[in-house]
């Protein structure tokens, strides 16, 4: 009777404290499918809530006023505190930081965060957060609400339709100094959903006020003035989910005028060629485009337009079926390429970005209510176990930006409170939302989508589910009833993709067997009552998982959770995991260090042994004969790894290549033994640490190539550690492919080594890079620690572009 009576009290609780907001209209397409609400869902699954915690923790951490530094500046008021490092302050010479976004995913990421804990100490920090807010649109007049500096005056340039985009800058056309404005509709697009979250999660009226008049101030001061092709080129320039923001505030209004610039914020040149079935990717800048996409099909719910709803599908299948890494993640260094470069692709270090799949998933959760389709369900629970979870500092809970498929390689972290990367953004919200897809629910239908310990408050039934698994180290799982009374209702658990045998379902401990319905999922149809007990087992199976048609690489999966080989770090410290103004991990290891596999999918699948008792852990037998173990993907944390591994269909393959490799590896070694100091040319933390001064100096080329070089007579210099009184050389590596006007001179502190000439491509030597070498004079170096190396292009010249910089002993070649 005491449980019963406690029971009833949470159902009461429950719904005085988290009560939803009427929406003032009504959908044109409504929902097949509902996901609950945060407030309802509970996690308890040991990693996932070990992050959520981190992360919660974290966010009470940060300072509302350092958050708010710009936009009390750009509003006329003294601000209270400096703003935050990174991203948040300036970045580069005539360009703005992107200070702002990081409130507003702070915005979204407290309210989620106190929808899943209903901590007060959230709510205290966000009525803080919006007054300073408030104060701030007050002073500014006419409800502009942005940090952007000198924000005003862009904007007012916008309007009257002088103004030139590109991705990620908009820029006046009014003056000859040209200043780039770093994406300021994006952080715009921020902010409101951050509001909106606040609104709908926290129930602060305030939120709502301020949300509603910034909307009216970029659309009856902005996007009025402007034609509709005007609107177009503004939206060239990353901008987010702008699209989504106008809906949200049309639901909260019922004002046909939200809706109205919703639909003139659609990106034509997405979603047309998308709704025709076009896949245009090739070369797009990743995450510009994916929330496009959620605010496409926001759209189409209070249209009706079918062409949108068309977009959004056939962009998510192009992506997840086509665009995609095992681990769920798209793109490498942000932007998409063609399906065929994967093994091209796979070699370079910078990998999937963690903003790609935060808004993939949001995509996929919007999709998966429209057509409750359970290959949403896979994809989603592919990428949350293996990109998202695997992107953590399980110390901390910081995001990575990059996570690099590249074999042998590693994950940087952001730092606390020194790098706000849009991924420290998107890794403040994703946490929160962990248990977002576990559940849902039609009509007298409850689906159980995740199998992650958790609970789930089903409302409308006075029911609440309760489930305990320790999936995926354990293959079952098991779901509590908890009723007040008998009640009937449909409990329809997900048979996933990567099931070695069907699910066998026990109820109270008797073995029933039912079938899978043609939407994937088992039904059962009964009278539940309290203390009703559902086990599910769930066979896993190893699989092996090409890159590409090519075979040339492999990766491996049980179950749903992709394995990887922890690896030697060879030299890294723990700090080098660590970043804050560059997110690259730039220390790369030949290839030749890295496990491969020789043979058939089945020979190379027989030599896997899973060890008993493990969470886990397998042994596997390498081409060379070496035992590894294999790992969760996600549980590498501060190592080297590797995810993907070569394959060699036969030994004669392995062998040649390996000899070709060894030959390589003892090159590379040797010249890594004459280093007596290197520039990792292109990365911005090595170029910062030597000192890099530069002129009219540009940067290319993907990680771990990278080049830098200086055009129109301007130059680029380092300064670089030497060995007083010891024979030594400068080691450079420049591309056979250079032509054109490229005389320039090498020059050290001051005086001209050499000037080469690099205006013709060289002969036989297409695609290669080659290395040059220039001695020191003795006299230069004779008691020296240090050198100035200065590239300086001749008058009308171009100087490189440098691939590599070393001092190395005279010894190399």
């Amino acid at each position: 009777m005491k449980s019963i009576i406690l029971f009833i009290g949470l159902w009461i609780w429950s719904g005085l404290t988290h009560a939803k907001d009427t929406l003032s209209v009504n959908r044109q397409v409504h929902p097949q499918i509902e996901l609950f609400p945060l407030q309802n869902i509970r996690l308890q699954d040991e990693r996932f809530k070990s992050i959520q915690d981190l992360e919660h923790a974290y966010l009470l951490t940060l300072s509302p006023d350092r958050m708010l530094s710009w936009f009390r500046r750009e509003a006329g008021l003294t601000p209270k505190a400096d703003p935050y490092p990174g991203w948040e302050s300036v970045t580069a010479p005539n360009r703005s930081p992107l200070s702002g976004h990081i409130l507003g995913f702070y915005l979204s990421s407290m309210a989620m965060m106190y929808a899943g804990t209903d901590d007060p100490k959230i709510i205290e920090k966000l009525k803080y957060t919006l007054a300073e807010l408030y104060r701030c649109q007050q002073a500014n007049g006419n409800g502009y609400l942005l940090p952007t500096i000198n924000g005003k005056q862009i904007f007012e340039d916008v309007a009257a339709g002088h103004f030139k985009t590109s991705n990620p800058f908009i820029t006046s056309t009014q003056y000859h100094t040209e200043f780039d404005y770093w994406e300021p509709v994006y952080v715009l697009n921020k902010i409101m959903l951050g509001l909106y979250r606040t609104y709908v999660d926290c129930h602060l009226p305030l939120a709502k006020e301020i949300l509603i008049q910034t909307a009216d101030w970029f659309g009856e001061d902005i996007l009025n003035r402007l034609s509709h092709d005007q609107i177009q080129k503004l939206l060239i320039c990353e901008h987010g989910s702008i699209n989504e923001s106008y809906i949200q505030v049309y639901q909260l209004t019922g004002q046909g005028k939200y809706l109205d610039w919703a639909k003139k914020l659609n990106d034509e040149a997405m979603w047309v060629p998308a709704s025709q079935g076009n896949d245009v990717l090739d070369g797009w800048h990743a995450n510009t485009q994916i929330p496009k996409f959620t605010g496409f099909e926001n759209v189409y719910h209070y249209t009706g337009d079918k062409k949108l709803n068309s977009a959004a599908q056939f962009f998510w299948n192009t992506v997840v079926k086509n665009r995609s890494w095992v681990i769920g993640g798209n793109s490498t260094e942000e932007h998409f390429f063609s399906p065929d470069e994967f093994d091209a692709k796979v070699l370079l270090t910078g990998g999937p970005e963690s903003c790609n799949s935060v808004n993939m998933m949001r995509l996929t959760e919007v999709l998966y209510q429209d057509d409750a389709s359970p290959d949403k369900v896979d994809y989603y629970e592919n990428v949350l176990y293996n990109h998202i979870l695997a992107n953590y500092n399980p110390e901390n809970g910081m995001c990575v930006y990059y996570t690099s498929m590249r074999p042998g390689h590693y994950k940087v972290y952001s730092s606390l409170y020194d790098s706000f990367w849009c991924c420290t953004g998107t890794g403040m919200e994703a946490p929160a939302k962990f248990g977002q897809m576990i559940y849902a629910h039609k009509q007298d239908e409850i689906y159980v989508n995740l199998f992650m310990a958790s609970t789930v408050s089903w409302e409308e039934k006075h029911v609440r589910l309760s489930q305990k698994t320790q999936f995926p180290n354990v293959s079952e799982s098991e779901i509590r009833v908890e009723a007040i009374d008998e009640t009937g209702f449909t409990l329809k658990i997900r048979q996933p993709k990567w099931l070695a045998s069907p699910s066998v379902i026990q109820i109270n401990g008797r073995t029933a067997r039912f079938s899978t319905d043609a939407d994937g999922y088992l039904s059962i149809n009964r009278k539940w009552k309290n203390g009703d007990r559902i086990h599910i087992t769930l066979p896993q199976k190893l699989t092996v998982e090409p890159l590409s048609n090519l075979n040339n690489y492999v990766a491996f999966r049980y179950g749903p959770i992709v394995l990887a080989s922890k690896m030697d770090n060879f030299g890294l410290a723990k700090t080098d995991f660590v970043g804050t103004s560059n997110a690259f991990a730039a220390q790369t290891i030949p290839l030749g260090r890295v496990p491969g596999f020789v043979g058939a999918i089945e020979k190379i699948q027989s030599t896997f042994r899973k060890k008993e008792n493990s969470q886990l852990q397998f042994s596997a037998q390498t081409a060379s004969g070496e035992t590894i173990e294999m790992v969760p993907f996600n549980s590498i944390a501060f190592s080297r790894y590797a995810v993907y591994f070569r394959h060699y269909p036969f030994p004669e393959q392995y062998q040649n290549e390996v000899a070709a490799l060894t030959k390589k590896l003892a090159e590379e070694q040797r010249l890594e033994a004459e280093t007596v100091d290197r520039v990792l040319v292109g990365h911005e933390d090595s170029e910062h640490s030597h000192g890099l001064e530069a002129v009219f100096s540009y940067t290319g080329g993907e990680a771990p190539v990278r080049w830098r070089d200086a055009r129109e007579g301007g130059y680029f210099m380092y300064n670089l550690k030497v060995l007083p009184h010891t024979p030594q050389k400068l080691y450079m590596v420049y591309s056979a492919d250079d032509e054109g006007a490229r005389i320039f001179d090498v020059m050290v502190d001051g005086k001209v080594l050499q000037t080469l000439d690099h205006s013709t491509k060289l002969a036989g030597k297409s695609g290669e890079l080659y290395p040059v070498s220039i001695d020191l004079p003795a006299a230069l170096i004779a008691d020296r620690d240090h050198l100035t190396v200065k590239f300086q292009a001749r008058r009308g010249n171009t100087a490189g572009g440098l691939f590599d910089l070393r001092v190395t002993r005279k010894a190399v070649r």
